[in-house]
């Protein structure tokens, strides 16, 4: 893996940082999906992601998320793929209609 890239799973697709606002963007850019029914607004969570890798610890959930995880009790690996800011070294794992939960430990 480079080091100005982030590691999406399942795709195995290693993808530069290129100065997007979120890994969500980042990944609608490069081809990857990533559900997202309200647009990247932060409001459906569909576009949830599970954090495997992170360099350093993860930055804080903005207010946003911070609301719509308190009632869905997400992991702190969860986040949303619309709030968190990509940033290189990072390895996410894109969940499938199939996955219902991950737990890296």
């Amino acid at each position: 893996m480079t080091d100005k890239s982030i590691h999406f799973l399942p795709a195995d697709e290693l993808v530069p940082v290129q100065g997007e606002d979120s890994v969500l963007e980042l990944a609608l850019k490069n081809d990857i999906e990533i559900a997202h029914s309200c647009g990247g607004m932060g409001s459906c969570t569909t576009c949830r992601i599970f954090v495997e890798k992170y360099p350093g610890e993860l930055p804080p959930r903005t207010e946003l998320e911070l609301e719509i995880i308190e009632s869905r009790g997400f992991a702190d690996y969860e986040r949303l793929s619309c709030q968190l800011k990509p940033v290189p070294g990072m390895v996410v794992r894109v969940p499938d209609a199939t996955v219902s939960d991950f737990d890296p430990t």
